[in-house]
């Protein structure tokens, strides 16, 4: 069986991915694919789950996961940069690129000021 350990010992949510449980520290982010998922972790993999975006959503919600697009559920702790301006992108450790909508651009500044986040200009 192939385990992820959680990094904080202390989190008592493992999500059940099939084969195996992951805590929400090693979710860099989530893709949403229609009614599948795919799931981004911090070593690497990506691992496809028949579960929807908003199954993960309420799932998450207490671990500050935000939500910058329709198709995407991104892990604050993954973040490196935002770029609200100009290219209205989240800019995520692993050097992806996750695209804000237009509509969530307002309420994320909001959160990110919120959780004194360091804001790109």
């Amino acid at each position: 069986m192939n385990n992820v350990k959680p990094v904080n010992q202390d989190e008592k949510l493992l999500i059940n991915l099939g084969t195996f449980k992951v805590c929400p520290s090693c979710i860099l982010f989530i893709r949403g694919e229609g009614n599948y998922s795919n799931i981004f972790l911090n070593d690497g993999r990506k691992v496809l789950s028949c579960r929807t975006l908003k199954f993960y959503e309420t799932l998450l919600q207490g671990y500050g996961f935000i939500r910058p697009s329709k198709s995407a559920l991104v892990n604050p702790k993954s973040i490196s940069s935002v770029d609200l301006k100009h290219d209205k992108v989240i800019k995520l450790t692993n050097d992806m690129n996750i695209s804000i909508s237009r509509r969530q651009v307002r309420p994320l500044r909001d959160f990110m000021t919120a959780q004194a986040l360091i804001v790109a200009s």
